[in-house]
């Protein structure tokens, strides 16, 4: 099954590579689409969302882009695979709900997909690992220049791409970074730098986007606004407040290494401690815990662990993606000793790589 061979390998977006990884997991860029003649989804009877399925479904098959893609129809996916498919960023949280007449195409990579009758009827989204904006543009850019000819676009000359929230019109376009800030947190100065950043419209989110709680010092930055800003303004505009952030970061870790480095090495080694014999840990702690040990190696003081690794984590020892490895459902209680157990294993084997 489609889902069950995604289990084997993680998305590209994880491997650690790009401009600031370190700091920036990944960059992704999602552009909101709807067809002219169809009503936007939350207005659509049913029959008229099976049409959109199918006319989207098979524009994207003829798509050079999605060539070589998976397709899930969300009406035969399990709970728990759905729940693995947002734990992957694949998909929002609301379209795991109400799945009648909804589809996922998503390429082998994972760095590319689109979402069929989500909020809009189509959602693409394109992911690069690092601080890769331009990258991940061109290419959800292509796969929208791709279908454009076969499903004409809602569009008027006054206010751009059609979109069912307003705060999308214009052109569609969410570009987001996903951003590791733990100088920031210790350092007492995220708060105000979050509100600066409102201030200038741009949105914070957690780990897993609206409406989700931050976890790990993580956090998903992204423009607010469409309307009336080109594509190209709204990533430049995007990449220097991110590129700000970052110098923010960075002089906070420099201070905490010089002025606290005695009580910023317990945490870090004291949660690599953990990590590496702990027989059970919830998925809230292993966070916090992979959040600080991702600082340590940020801040040289651990070598044998690699960006790529801890990425790769995140998302393993989330709830649904430890009962697909273990092929079976299991309590909480379980799973936190599944994960402790992949925790170990993991950093052992990549301990042991970094020493051949």
């Amino acid at each position: 099954m489609p889902i069950k061979d995604m289990l084997k390998t993680p998305g590209q977006w994880l491997n650690g590579s790009g401009e600031e990884s370190e700091i920036i997991l990944s960059s992704r860029i999602r552009i909101a689409r709807n067809l002219e003649t169809r009503r936007f989804t939350h207005n659509a009877p049913n029959e008229e969302l099976a049409a959109v399925l199918e006319q989207s479904r098979s524009a994207a098959n003829e798509t050079a882009a999605l060539k070589d893609s998976r397709y899930l129809d969300m009406g035969g996916v399990s709970t728990l695979e759905r729940q693995f498919l947002a734990e992957r960023h694949l998909v929002s949280r609301e379209f795991l709900f109400n799945s009648s007449n909804r589809g996922l195409v998503v390429n082998m990579s994972e760095d590319l997909c689109l979402m069929i009758n989500e909020e809009d009827h189509l959602r693409i989204q394109a992911y690069s690992s690092g601080l890769e904006l331009a990258k991940a543009f061109e290419t959800a850019s292509r796969l929208d220049a791709e279908l454009a000819p076969q499903l004409k676009f809602a569009y008027s000359e006054r206010f751009g791409y059609l979109t069912a929230c307003p705060t999308n019109l214009g052109t569609g376009l969410r570009a987001s970074v996903l951003i590791h800030l733990p100088g920031l947190v210790h350092g007492k100065e995220i708060h105000k730098l979050l509100d600066s950043l409102r201030q200038l419209h741009h949105s914070i989110r957690g780990l897993y986007g609206e409406g989700t709680d931050v976890m790990g010092n993580f956090f998903q930055l992204s423009n607010s606004a469409t309307l009336g800003t080109p594509e190209n303004v709204i990533i430049a505009n995007l990449r220097e407040m991110v590129v700000k952030v970052i110098g923010f970061e960075r002089r906070a870790r420099e201070m905490l290494f010089h002025k606290a480095r005695s009580l910023l090495e317990d945490k870090v080694w004291r949660a690599y401690g953990l990590l590496r014999h702990s027989r059970s840990v919830s998925s809230k702690e292993a966070l916090s815990l992979i959040s600080a040990v991702r600082l340590g190696v940020g801040v040289g003081l651990i070598r044998d662990l690699s960006t790529r690794t801890l990425n790769e984590l995140l998302v393993y020892i989330q709830p649904a993606h430890l009962q697909m490895l273990e092929g079976e459902p299991m309590e909480p209680g379980e799973r936190d000793v599944a994960r402790a157990d992949l925790i170990r294993k993991t950093i052992a084997d990549s301990a042991n790589h970094q020493e051949d």
